[in-house]
């Protein structure tokens, strides 16, 4: 009898750390900034489009969301939800981020693209500006001689 109240005051400790232990992220664990640049709710399929500097490589991600993510950076972890096939190749990419919202939730996104085919485009250079071809004002005549 007391190895089964042991047994059962072991599982009911282990079951309350567990749980408690899925409390808030850390933020520690969420290592990589990603710059978001551009953001849109594809209304059609349902999902959410960003595009983000991630390590200095301009990338497309994609997740299930309504609304757009609003712009600016974001902590965040390489996801361990995307995975490619059984036996993925060399030449195919299967990669994906956690980002840590700022209410503590997790969002995960797959990366889509990468490059700069889908970013909204520069803004272009300042053009030279013409030169000023205005003549400069003449000064004004000099006052008249006083008359003797």
């Amino acid at each position: 009898m007391k190895m089964k109240k042991t047994l059962l005051i072991f599982v009911l400790l282990q079951t309350s750390l567990l749980l408690a232990a899925g409390g808030s992220p850390n933020p520690a664990d969420f290592p990589v900034k990603v710059h978001v640049v551009f953001s849109r709710f594809v209304t059609s399929a349902g999902y959410q489009q960003v595009e983000a500097v991630i390590d200095g490589e301009r990338v497309e991600l994609v997740a299930i969301s309504q609304g757009y993510l609003a712009l600016g950076d974001y902590p965040a972890r390489i996801s361990t939800k995307i995975r490619g096939p059984k036996n993925p190749n060399s030449y195919d990419v299967y990669k994906g981020y956690d980002f840590l919202m700022s209410d503590g939730k997790i969002r995960t996104y797959q990366v889509t693209a990468v490059g700069q085919s889908e970013f909204p485009a520069a803004p272009p250079p300042p053009r030279p500006v013409a030169p000023d071809t205005t003549p400069a004002p003449t000064p004004p005549p000099p006052p008249p001689a006083p008359m003797p």
